[in-house]
């Protein structure tokens, strides 16, 4: 009788070792997360006459996807995000204005804002900055056309979509 019992007892523990809580497969569908390292960098030359007539605001996108304002007051600004979360759309956006109560005395201003901006994935650029994009570029504007031309071109944005897997698309398609 022991035997018959000892016997059932080694079937049952040999039953309930092969018994699997659940299958090994069930994340063979499911997308596996990438890991990149994401960031935005974007940097803007001013010439001089457009940071002393005009007050210039950069606004971009932090790493938690917060819009965040700048006030410029040199003629280069630079910025490096980290990107927290993929997908993301990363970019900057210029807004200038001529400054309340500024004299006009110059006959001609260069109103000019180049940007040079990149993504970079996992230490690697992507390229994009080589070529110049201009949020304005007006050299020798005469004083008397800037109170018209300068509202004009403010607010223009440039930027990037970044999918999950690190791959960047030129877009001006960002709500800030």
């Amino acid at each position: 009788m022991k035997k018959f019992f000892y016997m059932g007892v080694l079937v049952l523990m040999a039953a309930l070792t092969m018994t699997s809580c659940g299958s090994d497969d069930d994340k063979k569908d499911e997308p596996k997360p990438t890991s990149k390292n994401v960031s935005y960098e974007a940097t803007v030359t001013f010439a001089q006459d457009m940071i002393d007539i005009c007050d210039v605001t950069m606004v971009y996108k932090d790493g938690d996807g917060k819009t965040v304002s700048e006030a410029v007051k040199s003629t280069t600004w630079s910025k490096r995000v980290g990107v927290n979360k993929l997908p993301a759309v990363v970019g900057v956006q210029c807004n200038y204005k001529l400054k309340d109560g500024v004299q006009l005395t110059k006959e001609k201003y260069d109103i000019i804002a180049e940007l040079h901006h990149d993504v970079i994935v996992d230490g690697t650029s992507k390229g994009f900055s080589k070529t110049p994009f201009y949020f304005i570029q007006s050299a020798g504007v005469r004083a008397d056309k800037l109170a018209e031309m300068v509202p004009r071109r403010s607010g223009v944005i440039y930027g990037y979509t970044i999918t999950a897997d690190g791959k960047a698309n030129e877009t001006q398609n960002i709500t800030f």
